[in-house]
Order: structure tokens, then sequence, then C-alpha cells
């Protein structure tokens, strides 16, 4: 069976309406005099709470929308009203001019996948502006994009097959038959696994185990799959999803150099982040036998001895697979063309001499509280531990490590500059002597082999003819 992409969607919506700083003085305080009636109905709707326990709770009508008033709020907000579409928190302001947002919307996804994103933002922008603020600009605080995918089913050892930059990584099991638990657990199966942290975050599971274990979920087969042709009712579903919020989206410039953290360059932008996505999360096509002998950190020869793989064997292996196919035809996002997305770097500046400083400072701070003293000898010895320390996690010198980042970001840079994100060349004076002084400047506190990898970088920068 081939693999079959039955569903690209936005899962998961997040939205900040900040006041306008050209609002007038008429709509800023008939903002604030609605919230006074929201809080108000918001003690009445607490009286309720108290009277009726959880049963009751009460209703509003803003026209021809149709709200609950509760009882509780979130932190920092005044008022929560919520239907099955939305959850809408508001705060007051004192000012016109207020760094934070004064209204914080989040989207139901039965409600996104009801409407699509485009017409469920139109419904409560329109909702905003006509009852709660006039005048408003607004940004997106979390965005899940997320592609459902049948004829492949992901294993354990898919887990160890993704490449990312992210070190957060987790596998997630579900006990199927809780009636044959042992004192040993459960009988549990394998239901997917994510990467990364809150801001940028990969997650792959099983969408029909969830569906079968929360039947609120179930919106998703008639809303999302089966008006599909190609959707087969018997087979499992596998949700890619990524969740990427505000921070994360502050970062990322389009090729014209115009920042996600716009919210009409960030809708335009969907299909691009969703690319840009499956780029920094691949899939590879390695062997299940090669993946065992990573685990095991070891292969076995042809003669039958075993050899130690080493960290760059790793990285040779990743680097030598191919994507697995469904992985890069699923970069396009719902037949849309992609442009490519790029992370914005701050550029040293004139004064970064006090990061310099800082850092001495922690060294010299950590050192005198682990060794008891700060002699000449003592910084020495700090390093050469320090060194043989790294040596046993990565396999490369404490020197390599750290030149490794720096050439990273050059790399980074030298590829913005030539996309045009960047319009200057002023770092390239930091690296003109970088090969003189990661040789020279490491030898009189211990030696250093440095791998054949390291050794080309450094030779392909100094090629370049600064």
């Amino acid at each position: 069976m081939s693999v079959n992409i039955i569903s690209q969607h936005i899962d998961t919506l997040k939205t900040h309406y900040y006041i306008s700083r050209s609002i007038d003085d008429l709509k800023f305080h008939t903002f604030n005099r609605a919230l006074d009636d929201l809080i108000s109905l918001k003690k009445q709707a607490q009286s309720i709470r108290n009277d009726y326990g959880d049963t009751k709770s009460l209703n509003y009508d803003f026209g021809t929308y149709k709200f609950n008033i509760l009882p509780t709020s979130v932190t920092g907000f005044s008022v929560v009203i919520a239907n099955n579409d939305v959850s809408i928190a508001l705060r007051k302001s004192k000012n016109k001019v207020m760094p934070s947002p004064v209204v914080k919307v989040e989207f139901r996804a039965e409600f996104l996948a009801r409407k699509g994103y485009i017409k469920a933002l139109e419904i409560v922008n329109k909702f905003i502006s006509d009852f709660i603020l006039a005048d408003y600009k607004i940004s997106i605080s979390e965005i899940h994009l997320a592609t459902d995918i049948q004829g492949y089913n992901f294993t354990h050892l898919d887990f160890f097959k993704i490449k990312t930059r992210s070190r957060n990584a987790q596998t997630h099991e579900d006990i199927t038959d809780s009636s044959k638990a042992s004192a040993f657990g459960g009988v549990t199966s394998f239901s997917g696994f994510s990467f990364g942290g809150g801001d940028y975050h990969l997650r792959v599971y099983n969408k029909t185990t969830e569906i079968n274990k929360f039947k609120n979920k179930a919106f998703a087969k008639t809303l999302l799959w089966e008006h599909k042709l190609n959707y087969t009712p018997d087979a499992t579903v596998w949700r890619i999803e990524v969740q990427i919020r505000r921070a994360k989206l502050k970062k990322l410039v389009n090729s014209d150099g115009s920042t996600l953290d716009d919210y009409s360059n960030l809708l335009n932008a969907i299909p691009d982040l969703w690319n840009r996505s499956m780029t920094d999360f691949r899939l590879k096509d390695i062997s299940d036998n090669d993946v065992f002998n990573i685990l095991r950190g070891k292969r076995t020869l042809k003669n039958g001895t075993e050899k130690i793989i080493s960290r760059n064997a790793i990285y040779k292996i990743f680097n030598r697979a191919d994507n697995v196919k469904f992985w890069d035809d699923m970069k396009l996002w719902n037949s849309y063309n992609s442009k490519q997305i790029s992370t914005a770097f701050n550029m040293p500046k004139s004064g970064s001499f006090d990061y310099v400083t800082n850092s001495i400072k922690s060294v010299f701070s950590t050192v005198a509280k682990h060794y008891g003293s700060l002699d000449q000898e003592t910084i020495t010895r700090a390093f050469m531990e320090a060194n043989r320390e790294n040596f046993k996690k990565k396999n490369i010198s404490l020197i390599e490590d750290s030149m490794n980042k720096q050439l990273d970001w050059f790399e980074r840079t030298d590829y913005l500059v030539s996309n045009g994100v960047l319009n200057t060349l002023s770092y390239k004076h930091l690296e003109q002597n970088i090969s003189d002084i990661v040789y020279d400047s490491v030898a009189p506190l211990y030696d250093t082999n440095f791998s054949p990898e390291f050794v080309n970088r450094l030779d392909t920068r100094r090629s370049y003819g600064f």
C-alpha cells in the first residue's frame, strides 16, 4: 500500500489582540466598559456555581454569537468567555499603550476543521471588532500544522531515524490491555514520538488510537477524512504535527526579509513554514540493522569481530541516507509551492567584549567553587579535565566542539547574506585568522587531535580568500 496524504490542515491556533496605537478615546473607553459588564456577569456566574455546583453556567448572547461566561479566569486576564468554537480571555487596560495582549483567543480544533482557518479567523476577528475591541493589532501566538497519512505505520525504530538539531525527544506508549497487567507493568503499544521543546515541537502519533480513546476527537473522520477519495476507513491514520509558538516565529524571516511575527506574513507563509519544519525534522531512510547497530554502539564485521561505532560514523550514516520518500512528498502543503524561510541572527556588536568579560567571570567563579583555588595550575587542570570529559561524551575535544558552533554560525550567516536577508559582511573580520587562532592558542593548554571533518571545515573557510 502506498503512502497517502489524506489531510493537511491547521489543528491548533491561538491569537493575541493588542490595543492599536491609533485607537481613539471613545473606542478605548467602549472597550473598558464592555469589560466592566463582562466582569459583572462573571460575578453572577460565580454565584451560580456556588449555588448549583458545576451543573449551571451563565449564558450570554452577543447578537448572533452565543457564549458562556465562565466563573473562573486565566492568569493575568479578567474574564473568560467560551463556546464550542473558541475560548476568549479578556483583560482591562488603564492605558492605550499596552505592551501585553488584552484579548487572547484559542480556537477549537473542530471549529478549524469545520470552517477552515481562514474563515474561522474572519468570524472571530469580526466578533472582536464588533463587540470587544474596535481597533486592534493581531498576532498569532501559537499554530499547529498537521498532516494525516495512511500507508506507513511508524515503529520504535523510526524514532531513531529522525534527524534534527533538537536534543529533547521521547517516545509514547498506550496501555492496550490493563487486564493483562503484571508486576512489571501493563501490555503497551507504541503510539508515537516527539522531538523539540514547546516553542518548536514535532509530534508523530497514532491518530486512530487517539480517536478510539477519546471519542470527542472523532470529528477528524467526518470533517477531514471521509470525503477524501484516497481515505481507507479500515487503515490506521498517523498524524505528523508541528507546534510553533511566537518565540520561534519571531526568529524566522521570509526570503524577502519580512518577519513571520507579522500576522499577514505568517498566514501567507504557511506552506513555507511547513516545508521548513519538514526540513528541520527529517525521517531518514536508514536500515533497521543500522539502527540496531547504533543502539548497540557497535557493529559486527564480516570476520565476526565487533567494532565500536564512533560518533563520526553515526554522523556519516545519517548524512549518506536520503529522506524517506513520503517525507519529501509531504513537504508540499496542499499543493502550494513554498519559498525559503531563514532564521534571523543578531550580528555581533562592537561592545560584545562585555560577553567575553562575563564569560571569564563565570569560568573563574565556577573553578573557584569546584577546586577551591584559582592559580594557573588549577585553571590548566580545569581545562584539561573539561577536555577529557568532552571526549568521553562527544568523542571530540572541547576546543573543536566550541569552534564547530562558531563555524555553524559563520555558515548560517553566509547563507543569510547570499539570500539577501542580511546585507552586511561585517562579521568577516572575526574569521580571517580563525585557523591560526585554533591551532596556535590551544597548545599551551593541552594537546588536541582535531577530527578530519573539522580540519576540512577550517581549511575550506580559509580558502574562501578573505
